[in-house]
This record gives structure tokens, C-alpha cells and sequence, in this order.
């Protein structure tokens, strides 16, 4: 092989440019190479996040189990050191997945921090410096880049991929990748978040659905014990009275000619039959319906319970005003049921307290005694508290029972008034729960 020095200028030429053609093609062929496996890593874990994401989750696969598959897919994919997905949940940004596993306490995040992660690009570790500096703790001169997982500006999550070796180029292998997968992890997370919601909603349609057939069956028993008690009263005591009443008019038409003194008793006695079947009736018809609620109003007739109650009782009504009579009836009658319960159960020397109250389009009532209480997560309703929440139900209401068995027993019912909601009314929402 002759030397280079024994070469003219022209195959010296073509030998120089020959060497700068392979080296060239070999670089080539490896920058292809390299290239050709960043895309296959980044088609592996997008493509992982578009279809087997969706459809194993839809299948019923543990969320956290598809969370661990697809870092694991990011830092196969890229030869990385660690790759970890941040959930962000009520405040905290939480560790779900990361390869390989750690553990790591939740990250405090604001309103106004997770606002502007969920419209950041993928960042590297210096917008972490200042945005969220507890996700470095750990990470001295750490060579990382973050991806905020979000859709519809709604923060879900972050994405966080670290490698030392080859850190420089960490930005330009991963960044694309990064935010393709943090778009469709978020809108993965968004479709998985709705269904959740979703279920949880079916979930209390079904519970309000089978506790409404029941408290409509309850009504309907009740409705029918009502009316024989009704008729029992009436056969044994209107009808009874009448029959005597009968008689002794029929006994005062003999003796009015022949026994005028006798007659003349008879007549006292009938007068005061008459007035005692008055009051039996007014009695009755006031178990029904008071007439005092119907032409006076809620306060006049809860005034006059109070006045009646075996357990001295106060009440504080003042400013209610009138409402519909299917309203006011529950109201009434629930004051009345949650004050004999008092009466039964509250014990000697206590007493007991009547407030009614309107506020935001509701209208709200409240009965406490300061007698014995009782533990009211060891015993299920009686028939007084079931009978309460049937009657307010049936208006739109609800009924909260407070009671430690130490400090007496705190009855309180809401119900909706002029089209308004509970959910709507102030303070209301998340003391009478649903």
C-alpha cells in the first residue's frame, strides 16, 4: 500500500474526503439511532398514557398500579434516575407513583400556587427553587424537569424527571415527551375524576331514591294508624258521649210531665254532657290539626305547646311569619314530638328551650334541654325522630340530633321556604348534611 507521501494531490483529495464521508455517515447513523430511541421511549410512554391508561382504568386496574406503570415507562424510556407523579389532592401535592420507590411527606400547595403550576411549561429545577421549593428538598444540584399534569386549568399533578448522567440534554430529550404525557395524563385524570364524581352522585341518588320509598312507606303507615286512631277516639269518646246524650234526651221527654225535678237535674246533666263532647272533639280535632296554627300562625300555636308541655318550656319565635300550611304543620308538629321526647327522656328539674327562626330562604327550628342526654351513635332513631325526618323530608327539609349523653339533647330541622334550597342557604349546608 503506497504511503501518503508517495500519493499525488488528487488521490490525497479523494482519500481526505472519503474519511470525512464515513465519519459523517457513522455520526449520522448514530444521531439516528439515538434518535430513533428517544422516539421509540417517548411513543412508549404517550402512547401507554393515550390507550392502555384509559382502557385498563375502565376495566377496573387500581389507579395507583397505572400511575406506577407509566413512570416506569418514562424512566425506562430515558434512561433516567428517577421519575416520580405528584397527585395534587385538598391542598397537598401528594407522591403516587415514582421508580424507583420513595416516600416522602405531601407538599403543602395554595390555591394560588397550584394556578401557576397547572399554566407553567415544563420547568427545570430553578422554577421549582422559587414556585415550590419543598420538591427539591433532598435534591442538592439535582438536574431535573417538571411537568405540571393539568386540563381546563384545573391542577392534577406534576411530573418529575431527574438524571445526573448526560444532564445537559436532559431538557432536550424529555421536554416534548413531558408535556405530551402530562396533557394526556391530565385529560386522563379529568375523565377518571368526572366518573368518580359521577358515581359518587348516582351513589346518593340511590341512597335519597330507597330512603324516600321508605319514609313514603312509613308515611303511608302512618297515615293508617292515624285514621284508626282517629276512629278508636271517636267510637270511645265523641260517639259514646252522643249515645248517653241520646238517651237522657229520651229520658228528659218522660219525666218532663211527670217529674219535673227530675227533669230539671236531667237538664244539667245534659249541658254538661254537651260541653264535655265538645271538648272531647276540640281535643281530637286539635291532634289533627290545631285551629290555632291554622288562624294564627306557627309562634301563637307553638306558645300555646309550650304552655301545655310537661316540661317547662320557652320559646323565642319572634319575626316568624306565616307560610304554607304544609310547612308550618311539619314545623309544629316536629317542635311538638322533639318536646315530648324531652319530656320522657330529659329527666327530673330539666327544662327546655323553643327556637324558630327564618334565615336565607329557610326556615329553621331548634329544641334543647339541659336533662340527661344520649350517645346518639349507639342507638339508631326511635319512632319520634323517624317520624320527624318522614314530616320534614316530605317538605324538603332535614334534622340534625346533638347529644353526648352528658349535656342534654340539641334537635334542630331546616326547611327550604319560597323555592330556595338547604345547599344554598347560609350555614346551613354543612351543619345539616344531606
Amino acid at each position: 500500500m503506497p504511503e501518503l507521501s508517495q500519493l499525488g494531490p488528487t488521490a490525497l483529495l479523494a482519500a481526505l474526503v472519503a474519511v470525512i464521508v464515513a465519519a459523517a455517515l457513522a455520526t449520522a447513523a448514530a444521531t439516528a439511532t439515538a434518535h430513533r430511541r428517544r422516539e421509540a421511549a417517548s411513543l412508549s410512554a404517550i402512547d401507554f398514557v393515550r390507550s392502555s391508561f384509559a382502557s385498563q382504568l375502565s376495566r377496573g386496574v387500581p389507579m395507583a398500579e397505572l400511575l406506577l406503570q407509566m413512570v416506569e415507562a418514562l424512566r425506562d424510556g430515558f434512561k433516567l434516575d428517577s421519575a416520580e407523579l405528584w397527585l395534587c389532592e385538598n391542598g397537598n401535592l401528594r407522591l403516587a407513583a415514582s421508580e424507583p420507590s420513595a416516600s416522602t411527606r405531601a407538599i403543602p400547595i395554595t390555591p394560588a400556587e397550584e394556578t401557576i403550576a397547572a399554566n407553567a411549561h415544563v420547568s427545570s429545577a430553578s422554577w421549582a427553587k422559587v414556585w415550590l421549593p419543598k420538591l427539591l428538598e433532598g435534591r442538592d444540584q439535582a438536574i431535573l424537569r417538571v411537568a405540571p399534569v393539568s386540563n381546563s386549568g384545573q391542577l392534577f399533578g406534576l411530573l418529575v424527571a431527574e438524571r445526573a448522567r448526560k444532564g445537559e440534554s436532559l431538557a432536550a430529550e424529555v421536554d416534548i415527551t413531558l408535556e405530551e404525557v402530562a396533557r394526556e395524563l391530565g385529560v386522563a385524570l379529568k375523565k377518571a375524576h368526572l366518573d368518580s364524581s359521577l358515581q359518587d352522585s348516582l351513589e346518593q341518588l340511590r341512597q335519597r331514591a330507597a330512603e324516600l320509598q321508605a319514609s313514603r312507606g312509613r308515611l303511608v303507615v302512618a297515615a293508617d294508624a292515624e285514621r284508626r286512631r282517629i276512629e278508636r277516639n271517636l267510637h270511645d269518646g265523641a260517639q259514646q258521649h252522643l249515645v248517653a246524650l241520646s238517651v237522657k234526651v229520651r229520658l228528659l221527654e218522660q219525666f218532663a210531665e211527670r217529674d219535673p225535678e227530675r227533669a230539671k237535674a236531667l237538664m244539667n246533666q245534659l249541658q254538661q254532657d254537651v260541653a264535655s263532647a265538645i271538648e272531647d272533639l276540640r281535643a281530637l280535632a286539635h291532634g289533627i290539626y290545631p285551629p290555632l296554627l291554622s288562624s294564627a300562625g306557627l309562634s301563637v300555636a307553638m306558645s300555646a305547646a309550650c304552655r301545655r308541655s310537661p316540661l317547662p318550656a320557652t320559646l323565642n319565635a319572634d319575626g316568624v311569619g306565616r307560610h304554607a300550611p304544609q310547612i308550618e304543620a311539619a314545623v309544629y308538629f316536629c317542635c311538638l314530638e322533639a318536646m315530648q321526647n324531652a319530656a320522657k327522656h330529659a329527666g327530673p328539674g330539666a327544662t327546655a328551650r323553643v327556637r324558630i327562626w327564618e334565615e336565607a330562604g329557610g326556615l329553621l327550628f331548634e329544641i334543647s334541654d339541659d336533662g340527661a342526654g344520649f350517645e346518639t351513635s349507639r342507638l339508631a332513631d326511635g319512632a319520634g325522630l323517624t317520624n320527624m325526618r318522614d314530616r320534614l323530608g316530605a317538605v324538603g327539609g332535614t334534622l340534625r340530633v346533638e347529644s353526648d349523653g352528658a349535656h342534654g339533647t340539641r334537635i334542630q330541622g331546616v326547611v327550604p321556604v319560597s323555592g330556595s334550597q338547604i345547599d344554598r342557604i347560609p350555614g346551613v349546608a354543612a351543619n345539616f348534611p344531606r
